[in-house]
């Protein structure tokens, strides 16, 4: 009787010991999405293989290529000022122009002032 009930126990810790939450662990960060069509992204990641663009920084899913952040502007053709979105301009009704340019993501280094645009070298 006793070895039953000393049995019963080590089963029931056992069981127990099972049954407790695992630690929880770092979860993985989630995987960019495609971004169909620009409406008003200023910045996206773009896919130096296939050109497709993502959301986020990461892999691109089609080739696995390493995907480039990239700066996107919206111009309208017209009189060449900026607009907020991709589509018809809200001044001259013509669809905006898409202008991507390569976004710099090295920090400036502490105390180094970052180069003043449209500057003359030694003029």
């Amino acid at each position: 009787m006793k070895r039953s009930i000393a049995c019963l126990l080590v089963a029931a810790a056992l069981l127990a010991g099972c049954q407790s939450r695992p630690k929880a662990t770092a979860a993985a960060p989630a995987a960019p999405t495609v971004i169909a069509e620009l409406t008003d992204q200023n910045v996206v990641w773009e896919c130096p293989k296939c050109g497709m663009d993502y959301d986020a920084p990461g892999k691109c899913s089609m080739c696995d290529a390493d995907l480039e952040k990239t700066n996107v502007a919206y111009i309208c053709p017209a009189d060449n000022a900026p607009v907020d979105r991709a589509g018809k301009c809200p001044r001259c009704n013509m669809n905006a122009r898409v202008v991507r340019t390569a976004a710099a993501d090295v920090p400036a280094s502490p105390g180094t002032a970052a180069p003043a645009s449209g500057a003359a070298n030694g003029s």
